[in-house]
């Protein structure tokens, strides 16, 4: 999708060799796998032009320490896009989303997952989500770390969008 936007290149960044193998095949020789972690990006203070997260900020060790590396490896006007699921901020929306998360995503998945993998991958989105952050805490933490953020909630909150602008905030002038 990047590359047919007109994107010249595309570095995907992921611990996981057998999924960059995957998305090199897809993707060509335009597509450039760099084994790593969100954490510690393996790029030159801005170099990036724009970072895109889709459905893997959940599960970084350090959420902080991840937006802290985009906005370094970002150069200034560059932007940010982070696609994930989503805890929202009330109540009794954060409670629906979760039954949703630990008990109807688990056996729709195994339907339509049935016979091509053992057991339900999807199960391990169920630690993660309870770890997450609130949407509105997460929005917050980009806006320190990388620039002025706009969330856009879906699916009750359940599933997100983050876009921020990478220009001076706090943390720039403590570097």
């Amino acid at each position: 999708m990047l590359l047919k936007d007109g994107f010249e290149n595309v570095v995907g960044v992921d611990p996981s060799i057998r999924l960059l193998r995957f998305a090199r095949s897809r993707l060509g020789r335009q597509f450039c796998p760099i084994i790593g972690v969100a954490e510690n990006l393996p790029f030159k203070p801005g170099s990036l032009g724009a970072v895109i997260t889709c459905f893997s900020l959940r599960d970084v060790v350090s959420l902080e320490g991840s937006l802290d590396e985009f906005a370094r490896a970002t150069r200034r006007g560059g932007a940010l896009a982070v696609v994930d699921i989503g805890k929202p901020d009330s109540g009794f929306w954060k409670a629906v989303i979760g039954f949703y998360i630990s008990h109807v995503m688990p056996v729709l998945a195994r339907f339509s997952i049935r016979g091509r993998t053992s057991g339900n991958p999807f199960k391990m989105i169920i630690p993660t989500w309870k770890r997450l952050k609130t949407n509105e805490q997460v929005s917050d933490l980009i806006e320190q770390s990388f620039g002025p953020c706009a969330l856009k909630g879906f699916l009750l909150g359940g599933l997100v969008v983050f876009e921020a602008d990478r220009f001076s905030v706090w943390k720039d002038v403590l570097r």
